[in-house]
């Protein structure tokens, strides 16, 4: 069963005007910040409270504010039991449930009919938050 809409996904070419703005002016606060392996931070997640969060990661694509295309990465849902829910698309789409690489989340992405990326996710005791 779906719990909530957890977070929607977009590419930015600015994490600094990112953390100016959902940060300092609308005062979201960074929940994680995702790291390459050589500690540089390629993304945020940030908390906009009761379990509803925002998540920006860095391209170096243009991104042109009539094509929004170009900013959408997915949405995802929370869900309480990932390894049932996956059932349902099992036959309709290939999945995978994994852990997120930096903060250890339990996930799987689909497509939806109009190619949309839709990423189911569960937190457990190994999550980072």
């Amino acid at each position: 069963m779906i719990k909530n809409l957890s977070h929607v996904s977009l590419f930015t070419n600015s994490l600094s005007k990112i953390k100016k703005f959902y940060v300092k002016k609308l005062k979201l606060k960074i929940i994680h910040e995702f790291k390459n392996s050589k500690s540089k931070t390629y993304g945020y997640f940030l908390s906009a409270n009761k379990n509803t969060f925002v998540e920006f990661f860095l391209t170096k694509k243009k991104i042109n504010s009539f094509n929004k295309k170009n900013h959408f990465r997915h949405i995802c849902f929370e869900v309480d039991n990932i390894k049932k829910f996956e059932k349902k698309f099992i036959n309709k789409n290939q999945t995978n449930i994994t852990r997120g690489k930096t903060d250890g989340i339990l996930q799987f992405f689909i497509k939806d009919l109009e190619g949309n990326i839709i990423e189911f996710h569960q937190r457990d005791r190994k999550s980072k938050f």
